[in-house]
Parts: structure tokens; sequence; C-alpha cells
């Protein structure tokens, strides 16, 4: 009973933001400020000069988009139906992560015996915590593991069932994983090889092409990634599907500022906040959705503070969610380089 209803709540929220939705008005600038698009990403940008730009996730959030916020410019987009699992690329780090975008979920059985396995039966499904932290990942850390496990893929952005598929971490031998996967009815099994690349956090694969894939940008090239994600409400668990902003795990923290207005933060306030690694801490909450009107709104006074792997500091707040026709999907936003 519970996990018809959990999938009740899954299609109800997957669906309730598709209807038609109008514009609406941006936070008034404060006067006298100075608003520049830049698009080329071919330099640092100006400190001090407030920068505009907007990024289009598309109305059903397909798109997920890495950000350069010293460049104020998208290094790369990519569909979030494109990849599976990815791999982490650390020297000493083993980890495996889901693809988060997709409401991807992930069941461990007791054995190391591929073809035994043919049903999720009294298994338990868990999501990745939006957190990124490694103690919270659903699959986590593969070094000694070797247990095969039942990926739910999740869902398209129609809201169409993706499928069940079945894993196994066969190896891990220097820089590479070898990956054995299936339908869970054993049908269509392969094997795959990804290796490490060390200008990567991570490498993706995909289960569609049978192919390790390069999503992220380097990771010295992006600060931020524009995308829907699964957020773990606890107590009891209960996955959410939200669209927002997570932080490049290499080095970029970010920190709140909701008390003071925008333009009235300095560089020596920047300093003296708390920052972290949390790869949510901007998240999902700088805008509000009303059931009555079926529109979001962007929170006020929501300012972030961001450092990025380059000791860079920069200011960062939210100004719309809608294009000029009134589509969701398109996050605009202002920058400042302190």
């Amino acid at each position: 009973m519970k996990k018809i209803l959990l999938i009740n709540l899954l299609a109800l929220f997957l669906f309730a933001c598709e209807k038609e939705e109008t514009a609406l008005v941006a936070p008034v600038r404060n006067p006298g400020t100075t608003v520049t698009d830049t698009t080329t990403g071919d330099k640092l940008i100006e400190r001090g000069v407030v920068f505009a730009k907007a990024v289009v996730m598309n109305a059903d959030y397909s798109n997920q988009i890495w950000f350069d916020l010293g460049t104020n410019s998208v290094v790369k987009t990519n569909l979030r139906t494109d990849w599976d699992l990815s791999f982490d690329c650390g020297l000493n780090d083993n980890y495996v992560y889901l693809n988060s975008a997709l409401v991807a979920s992930v069941a461990f059985t007791s054995t190391t015996v591929f073809t035994n396995v043919t049903t999720d039966a009294g298994l338990t499904y868990i999501y990745e915590h939006q957190s990124g932290r490694t103690e919270k990942l659903a699959i986590g850390d593969v070094t000694n593991q070797r247990n095969v496990f039942i990926i739910d893929r999740g869902f398209t952005p129609s809201g169409t069932a993706i499928g069940k598929w079945k894993a196994q971490i066969t190896l891990i031998q220097g820089d590479d994983y070898f990956l054995t996967y299936s339908k869970l009815d054993g049908t269509e099994q392969r094997s795959a090889i990804i290796s490490k690349n060390p200008q990567y956090n991570r490498i993706a694969f995909s289960f569609n092409t049978n192919t390790e894939m390069l999503i992220e940008p380097q990771k010295t090239d992006y600060d931020l990634v524009f995308t829907q994600y699964t957020h773990v409400f606890e107590n009891p668990p209960q996955p959410y599907s939200v669209n927002g902003v997570l932080l490049n795990s290499h080095n970029t923290e970010a920190a709140e500022e909701f008390n003071l207005d925008f333009l009235a933060i300095t560089e020596s306030h920047a300093q003296s906040l708390f920052y972290s690694s949390d790869s949510d801490v901007i998240g999902y909450s700088w805008k509000s959705f009303s059931l009555q009107t079926n529109t979001f709104t962007i929170s006020n006074n929501q300012n972030f503070l961001i450092k990025d792997a380059s000791s860079n500091l920069f200011k960062f707040r939210f100004l719309d969610f809608y294009d000029e026709n009134g589509v969701k999907g398109t996050p605009s936003f202002e920058i400042v380089r302190l």
C-alpha cells in the first residue's frame, strides 16, 4: 500500500506543474544598478558590476545546464535523460551516483550471482540525497561492493517510467570500473568498462547507448548546474522532484544571506558568512509554487554567496523563473564578482 501511495505521489508531483502558467514581474532592481549581459565566456567578469543572465531548462525541465560564474556563461547543456549512472574520478574514490534528475532509486540484493536476480520483491529502494555527501549516496562506495543492485531508472520529462534494470560492479582495477547490467528479467545483458579521468569529477554512463559519457564539463570549468533533482524529505524519507541549482563538488562552496539587500552585501560581509560545500545550498526554495495561481514566485532577498574553485567570490540572486512569453523553466539571475 505504501509503495502504491509513493507512486501516486510521484505521478502527482511530476504533472502538477504542467498546466500553462503566466509570467510574473521580476524583483525591482535597485536604482542606478548597471546590468550587463555577457555571453562570450572568454574572460573573467569585472568586479563590482552587476551582470544578468537567463538559462533555458525548458518547460519540462529536460535540460541540465552547466554554468560558469566567472565568465557568466553556459559551459555545456545536455538532456537529463542522456545518462543513468556516474562514476567518481577521484584517485582513491570509487563512488557511484544515480541520476537524481530522473528520480532514480536503487535497491541492493544479498547476492553476487548476477543471473540469480530476476525480481525486486521484498527489496527497499533508496534515493540519492540532495546534499551530495558521500555517506548519503544511494549506491555510494563500491570499492568492496559486489552485490547485484536493482536500479529503478526513474521517469522521462513526460512522466513515463523508464524501467528497472539490474547492475553489478564486478571489478575495480586501477582507474577502471567493470560493470555488468541488463533489464531486470535478464535480457539485453551487457558489460562495460568506465575509466576515470582526473580532469572531471565524474564520468557518466548510459544504459541506452552502452557508452561512457562526458556529461559534466571539466571540474574547473563550471560552478553551478541548473537541473531537476531529487530532494529527500526525512522522517519518513519521501522523495520529491524539484527544479533548482546544485554546486560543483570540486572546491565550490556557498552561503546564504537573506537579511541584507543584494547590493548592500560587501566582500567583507560575505567573507564573514558560513560556507558549505553541500550540493544543495542554493537548491530549489528560492522560488515557491502557488496551487491557487499555478505559478512560481521568486522569494524576496534570497541572496547567495559563492566561492569557486579559483577562490573567486560572487554574490548571486534570482530574478524570475519565466521567459518573456510566460513559459516556465527559464531562470534569470544577477551576479556580482566581489
